[in-house]
């Protein structure tokens, strides 16, 4: 993973000259993070969605976000190592279509590690780097392109994002999107809602860790959130 780290540092930095160069303004990089999550997931049918909502408004911190985000992956793979990113952009909503969700008209650049999931954790963590672009729409993927990756698939989430101290809690349906057709033309591959749970932790004795699993447990009687077993992947 740490060659991982490395490769994006170096992608970033170039970034925030290409941004310059093509923006016109002063490097456009912000708010780029690196950090360390707890994730568990979980998935719920059409028909119990609003149970979930409902429980999730009662508990909130802050008010429901709705967030509609278009997301193409792009992969590399150089020797025996494998690197991806995904580029995000937030879709505006349907009633304004020309509102700029995405900060600033911001792409969104992450990437986030291999899942690690030992058998004795109750949780899977994984690494992320994140950071804000400010750069057009067409130049992000050919940048990318240009440095080796290719567009291995895109598709849009759907869903709603709760907020209770610092767990996020974002229940999304994930669309397809039909060849050369625009993302607002996506359409559903499923009819279950995808739940996913994190919280920022430093390592598993982190005391937030446990209050993560409390909050996991409370909402058993709705939904069962689960840590992911990347090796079944593989089966």
């Amino acid at each position: 993973m740490h060659w991982a780290i490395v490769m994006l540092t170096l992608i970033i930095s170039n970034l925030s000259y290409l941004s310059a160069m093509f923006v016109g303004g002063n490097p456009n990089l912000q708010n780029k993070k690196s950090f360390k999550e707890c994730v568990l997931y979980g998935t719920i049918n059409n028909k119990h969605v609003q149970g979930l909502y409902s429980t999730l408004e009662g508990i909130s911190d802050h008010k429901v976000e709705m967030e509609d985000l278009h997301k193409t992956i792009f992969n590399m793979k150089p020797s025996h190592n494998y690197l991806r990113l995904a580029l995000i952009r937030k879709i505006p909503p349907k009633d304004c279509p020309n509102k700029p969700v995405t900060p600033a008209g911001m792409s969104i650049i992450e990437y986030q590690g291999t899942p690690d999931t030992q058998v004795s954790d109750k949780v899977t963590t994984r690494t992320v780097v994140r950071a804000y672009a400010r750069a057009h729409t067409q130049t992000l993927p050919r940048f990318l392109t240009d440095l080796g990756f290719k567009p291995d698939y895109e598709m849009v989430l759907r869903g709603r994002r709760y907020r209770t101290k610092q767990i996020e809690t974002f229940i999304y349906k994930v669309q397809k999107i039909p060849k050369s057709i625009d993302p607002s033309s996506a359409v559903d591959i499923s009819q279950y809602y995808l739940v996913e749970c994190t919280v920022p932790c430093h390592n598993l004795s982190d005391p937030v860790v446990s209050e993560f699993l409390s909050f996991a447990e409370n909402l058993r009687p709705v939904i069962k959130l689960e840590k992911f077993d990347a090796t079944k992947l593989n089966k």
